[in-house]
């Protein structure tokens, strides 16, 4: 008799187990048949979206030390997934598929053709060749899972009479960032009758909101720079650089991503949030010194404060600057401008200080912190401790990579693991 196994979400990490439990069950000679159910009418809609389209698939460097639980703590939970499918392994499993990848900086990885639909088309062109063994069902909204006694899960589904059974679940919903591309929505009401418990959500890897009316003036403009978040006290929560967006709201761009998860975590729903600091480094190739000099050297020049910087920063970034000096006229000779004004001048653009104010919030998010409680799964097999034939991967649970391919690497590693286990678990049940 054939076993069912369910997987409940087809986003990355449910593609790619269902890719992995049918063809590990086939080299078992395990008769399995899986469900793939996908709420959205099309699976992997996500995908799309990342990477600005060009998908950053994983990263070469996936450890412990770029991933965090809700509480902002490098979970040791990772590490069984991550090094029983590393990312070369993952890599190689694409090639399988015919998708080549190149490494791009800080260990990026890329499909070859820059295209997100590529990593998409892979994964839907082998389930397609499955499908004497795997079931996509799409769009199919999970309503109720429950188990069954003596064993195994009972499956509501939104416009169906009967009941759908499963000898195994792999929980694969994804998270609450970007809704309109996720399966989550409601995952704490459909997982209430497991006893399974989330802990604090929040939205990362989004746009970070400034208190100034500084950004709006220099919306659209970005600059290659350094970023810091710090604390009233100095104290540095943590350290960035790239390109940053100035934009209405505040700022974007991966540096500001890679730090949001720490500011979300401060504000997102927080009665009193602790007082927090973007310092930009608008010019990291230069030192304070350097600088300086340089300025000094500008003020011998014939020109109005409007031109002062316009070759060291974009002109209308300078010319913001030169107004925070005390609102001084753009109209007034360069030369007014004293070695006091011109070492704040040289502050300003080596630290700039913008106070912060919160996140744009989960429509902008591509990732979400928090997730299912890690002490309710074995890291080893990422099942349930408390019921038989139960997992889950990815994003659901609580676990959150740093912005670069790591919740790609995670979500790969997690899914295969998961599919692993569930397979073993039904060969031996």
């Amino acid at each position: 008799m054939s076993k069912e196994l369910t997987i409940i979400g087809a986003g990355a990490s449910g593609m790619i187990a269902a890719v992995q439990a049918a063809e590990y069950a086939a080299e078992l000679h395990l008769k399995l048949h899986i469900n793939l159910l996908e709420k959205l009418p099309r699976p992997g809609k996500k995908l799309l979206a990342t990477g600005n389209g060009r998908c950053n698939i994983a990263n070469a460097g996936a450890a412990r030390e770029h991933y965090y639980n809700a509480a902002g703590q490098n979970p040791a939970f990772v590490q069984p997934a991550l090094q029983k499918f590393t990312q070369k392994n993952n890599l190689a499993f694409f090639r399988s598929m015919g998708l080549l990848t190149k490494e791009e900086e800080n260990g990026k990885l890329y499909p070859m053709g820059d295209q997100a639909v590529a990593v998409l088309d892979c994964l839907r062109l082998r389930i397609e060749r499955l499908d004497a063994a795997l079931s996509l069902l799409a769009p199919a909204e999970v309503q109720e899972l429950r188990p069954r006694r003596p064993g195994g899960f009972a499956l509501k589904l939104a416009g169906e009479q009967a009941e759908r059974r499963a000898d195994a679940v792999i929980l694969a919903l994804g998270g609450l960032a970007s809704p309109q591309l996720s399966n989550s929505q409601g995952f704490a009401r459909l997982l209430q009758p497991l006893g399974l418990k989330a802990t604090r959500l929040y939205p990362a890897l989004t746009q970070v909101k400034i208190a100034s009316s500084l950004p709006k003036a220099l919306q659209g403009i970005k600059f290659n720079g350094r970023v810091r978040l710090c604390q009233p006290d100095g104290v540095c929560l943590g350290a960035a650089e790239g390109e940053v967006l100035f934009a209405a709201y505040g700022l974007s761009g991966p540096p500001i991503l890679q730090l949001s998860r720490l500011v979300s975590h401060n504000f997102y729903e927080q009665v009193q949030p602790r007082p927090q600091t973007m310092e930009l480094d608008l010019l990291p190739s230069m030192s304070a010194g350097e600088l300086l000099a340089e300025l000094q050297e500008h003020c011998r020049l014939p020109l109005l404060l409007e031109d002062f910087l316009t070759g060291i920063l974009n002109k209308r970034l300078g010319q913001q600057l030169i107004k925070l000096l005390d609102g001084r006229s753009l109209a007034m000779p360069a030369a007014s401008l004293s070695n006091t004004d011109l070492q704040r001048l040289a502050g300003l653009i080596k630290a700039l200080q913008l106070p912060v104010s919160g996140v744009t919030g989960w429509e902008r998010a591509q990732v979400m912190a928090g997730g299912l409680a890690l002490k309710d799964f074995d890291s080893q097999t990422l099942a349930a401790r408390r019921w038989p034939g139960l997992f889950a991967a990815g994003e659901l649970l609580d676990i959150c990579g740093d912005c670069g391919g790591y919740n790609l690497s995670w979500a790969w590693s997690s899914g295969r693991l998961a599919a692993k286990s569930a397979v073993e678990y039904l060969l031996n049940s």
